[in-house]
């Protein structure tokens, strides 16, 4: 496996994991700028500009469908940072997984989405997901 990092206006350092299966992994920092950032993203993604350390990020969020993209919105918003993507063909090939640091503090969804309460040690606590073109996409904590 290669590492590869990536590095926040703070020089902290945080690794890429790439295989080849194209299989990564991206942690993001907490940080209130860095949420602002995907906040702006999100909201703006037309018309948004990003820093050479956030191309990686923002290729596996274009991904993530609207409704799911919606779902992050509110969650950042209410100090529920995104802390990770992933994209490693599971569940389905060209998924990506949003991993949260915490439960979801929304408790009302869209109704295409399909919310878990799992509690899984080995997984996660709670899960959304939502399929676009047979794809299932998901957002975890």
């Amino acid at each position: 496996m290669h590492n590869l990092a990536v590095q926040n206006s703070q020089k902290i350092t945080h690794p890429i994991e790439m295989n080849d299966h194209r299989e990564s992994h991206i942690n993001l920092d907490k940080y209130i700028e860095v949420q602002q950032r995907i906040i702006e993203f999100i909201k703006n993604s037309d018309t948004f500009f990003p820093k050479a350390n956030e191309i990686r990020w923002l290729n596996l969020l274009k991904k993530l469908p609207r409704k799911l993209k919606i779902c992050l919105l509110n969650e950042i918003s209410f100090e529920n940072a995104l802390i990770a993507l992933h994209s490693s063909d599971w569940p389905d090939e060209g998924s990506v997984v949003a991993l949260l640091s915490n439960r979801f503090k929304t408790k009302e969804f869209d109704k295409d989405l399909h919310f878990r309460a799992l509690n899984d040690a080995h997984y996660c606590k709670e899960e959304i997901s939502y399929v676009e073109d047979n794809v299932t996409h998901l957002i975890i904590n």
